[in-house]
């Protein structure tokens, strides 16, 4: 019989479990280079996050394109996180525009209005810039969230 512990085990199953999440292979094979192994994760699996902290603004119902112009997101062109009206998208915000940017802040436009958002906090995997999902209802409510890995137990 080993002498580990179920402490032992459980920090040993977390840490492999993470692994898993941030290359996505189980088998060991060699897959292509991510240039970000948490926004990846955050796209395909949300559920494995915690929320750090949420913002809310209101847009125009009648606009359909919500973009965050100072965001990265798969897909999509640089510096721009697209977002539909009843939709989600998850991205990372970029900390290179200014000195509001690398304090948490996030540049939106809707149609010819302008925006822009502040996270307080600084998630401890954040330092690329706030990883965030954010939600728009048919009523133009935007709830933005930022995220960071969960490795609770």
């Amino acid at each position: 019989m080993s002498d580990l512990s179920r402490r032992d085990a459980v920090k040993m199953v977390a840490g492999l479990t993470m692994g898993v999440m941030v290359t996505g292979d189980i088998n060991g094979e060699e897959n292509k280079k991510v240039a970000d192994p948490f926004l990846e994760s955050a796209s395909k699996w949300p559920w494995s996050f915690r929320i750090i902290e949420q913002v809310t603004f209101k847009t125009s119902p009648t606009e359909s394109n919500l973009f965050f112009t100072s965001a990265h997101a798969p897909g999509h062109l640089p510096n721009v996180g697209r977002l539909l009206l009843g939709s989600m998208c998850v991205f990372r915000a970029e900390t290179d525009h200014n000195e509001f940017t690398r304090q948490g802040g996030l540049y939106w436009e809707c149609g010819k209005t302008k925006g822009k958002v502040q996270f307080k906090q600084k998630g401890t995997f954040n330092q690329q810039g706030a990883l965030v999902m954010a939600i728009r209802d048919l009523e133009g409510t935007v709830n933005c969230y930022s995220l960071e890995p969960d490795l609770r137990c």
